[in-house]
């Protein structure tokens, strides 16, 4: 029905990180932007972390690393990269710069704390060239008390609608992400929240393979919310939770790391991987019919070699996507 968008293909970082002290070197992380870089890829996402073991977790420990974000910068756009895209923060994660043991959206009362953490974030993004702080959108459902009513729905809507209205006014825009273990894995969670939300201050950041192995359907929810996507991560699994094991206490552990009763050793796959779930030529059709425009993260977590995950995204990101 239309032409096709303008679509910037990103990389997310994180994968370059698969224990505490892996990646915490200048030139390992000048080594994962050259490959980034290398694979095509245009901006870079950054995920919110603490402590010394996460020199790129958080815009002061870039600045204590490097002695400036313009230093950091120098170093992204000297190989080859236009911006840091995004940044992925979870404010249930705690933090030991501000001596918070994590804060919850559910509570009303912790909503000023949760978009006064939030804002460096949406500024140092500003100066990158970056246009989405992408935030976890509720917690984990197992760690909940049910139900998880409207009442409840809304106080977290209302503490995004807060933190939107703090990070609009660096330009950036604020955007939901939902995971397989969020409790907002759910399709009448997730509409509910949205609903609740304003549409001029939150979006929906699409995440393929953890909606996939929530058995939810990213084609499908892309459908039902495009006029809210404005973010993407795209990555693809082999498995679906049919089990509910996602829900079960401790999930991170349990199901994530250890794979659950299944054994299941990587849940997160690159784009295209035989025996894939997410069907990407749908969700690219998809994206052509509303002229869907923004950045496409690619990501693979989980895996064993992260520069060849990158040039297997790499080559299936041009070969998928318009640009």
């Amino acid at each position: 029905m239309s032409t096709a968008a303008p679509i910037r293909l990103g990389y997310a970082i994180n994968q370059w990180k698969p224990n505490f002290d892996d990646f915490t070197r200048v030139e390992q992380h000048e080594r994962a932007l050259k490959v980034i870089a290398a694979c095509g890829f245009t901006g870079v996402e950054l995920r919110g972390g603490t402590g010394r073991w996460d020199p790129l977790g958080r815009p002061a420990s870039i600045t204590a690393t490097y002695g400036s974000t313009g230093t950091f910068l120098d170093l992204v756009r000297r190989t080859g990269l236009a911006a840091v895209s995004s940044w992925y923060v979870d404010p249930g994660e705690p933090v030991d710069e501000e001596l918070s043991r994590g804060r919850s959206i559910l509570d009303p009362a912790q909503h000023s704390d949760i978009a006064r953490s939030l804002l460096p974030f949406a500024e140092f993004l500003a100066e990158a060239g970056g246009s989405r702080l992408v935030v976890r959108a509720l917690p984990a459902a197992w760690s909940l008390e049910p139900p998880l009513d409207r009442t409840r729905i809304a106080h977290a809507a209302a503490g995004w609608n807060t933190v939107g209205a703090a990070v609009a006014d660096t330009g950036v825009r604020l955007s939901l992400h939902v995971d397989c273990l969020s409790a907002a894995a759910d399709g009448n969670t997730l509409t509910a929240l949205l609903a609740e939300t304003d549409p001029a201050l939150v979006g929906l950041t699409l995440d393929t393979a953890e909606l996939t192995v929530a058995g939810l359907d990213p084609v499908q929810v892309f459908d039902t919310h495009h006029d809210r996507v404005d973010h993407l991560h795209l990555k693809d699994t082999r498995h679906v939770d049919m089990d509910g094991e996602r829900l079960a206490p401790y999930a991170e552990a349990s199901f994530l790391s250890e794979g659950g009763t299944r054994g299941v050793e990587r849940w997160f796959y690159e784009c295209g991987t035989a025996g894939g779930l997410v069907d990407f030529p749908a969700l690219a059709e998809r994206l052509r019919a509303h002229a869907w425009a923004g950045w496409a993260v690619f990501e693979s977590d989980q895996t064993p070699n992260p520069a060849r995950s990158a040039m297997l995204n790499g080559w299936y990101a041009q070969r998928l996507l318009p640009r």
